[in-house]
């Protein structure tokens, strides 16, 4: 049994010519001209906020774009429906409508924590616990702000960020779900049987991120998809 399961491991993971055809991954530049062209068509002026040079998996369909939220462009959903279905979220620079009550003037009067710096954040200032508190602001206000301030510890400011002000995805780096040099878990799927495999990260990379791994055991090279808890789910037909 345990030939039959190598061999199986050994044949999904060598790149052969049998591959030759694999679609180019999608890039940040290639997703954001579809972004852009579904807000042109629904009227939305702003541009897709995401990095030109991040990888994604091809996909062999036209790409869908809708808004995360019903009548705000924000956020928008980027999903493929090919023979490997997946999708992202892509934040944009179109203002949230008044109607959503992100202005001054709408208050619920339900208040809310947020996670706010207790004193200037300055930009490349690396976060601690001791930089930031807890304070609470109407919930109206709240949109894209932390609850809480665990996730936030060890962040990268990319801006500086005064005192008291909430803070928000776009004041700091990127969080990475897997770093170049982690260990992460190879999930194959051969024919229907699930084989994991310990792996290496030779990439950054967030959930949905197609990234370079190299297997611990034979020491090949392969992509795959980042996922959860640092598994990077790879097929057949991916290398």
């Amino acid at each position: 049994m345990m030939r039959v399961v190598l061999a199986i491991i050994a044949v999904f993971l060598v790149a052969n010519s049998a591959h030759a055809e694999l679609r180019p991954p999608l890039t940040g530049a290639d997703i954001a001209v579809v972004v852009r062209e579904a807000m042109i068509e629904n009227g939305q002026i702003g541009a897709p906020m995401l990095a030109e040079q991040r990888r994604y998996y091809p996909c062999e369909t036209a790409l869908s774009v809708a808004p995360r939220r019903a009548g705000r462009w924000d956020a928008v959903d980027v999903s493929c429906a090919g023979a490997i279905p997946w999708s992202i979220v892509v934040r944009t620079s179109v203002e949230v409508p008044a109607i959503f009550g992100f202005g001054e003037g709408e208050r619920t009067g339900e208040m809310t924590n947020v996670v706010v710096p207790r004193h200037t954040l300055r930009r490349d200032e690396v976060i601690t616990a001791e930089k930031l508190e807890l304070v609470a602001i109407d919930s109206a206000r709240a949109s894209g702000t932390y609850s809480e301030i665990a996730p936030l510890i060890g962040r990268r400011m990319v801006q500086t960020l005064s005192a008291g002000v909430p803070v928000r995805e776009r004041h700091m780096e990127l969080a990475w779900s897997v770093r170049e040099g982690d260990p992460i878990v190879i999930e194959a799927n051969t024919g229907g049987m699930i084989i994991s495999m310990a792996g290496i990260a030779l990439e950054n990379g967030q959930v949905g991120d197609f990234i370079e791994v190299r297997n611990q055991r034979s020491q090949k090279t392969v992509h795959g998809i980042v996922g959860e808890g640092k598994k990077i789910v790879v097929a057949a037909n991916m290398n």
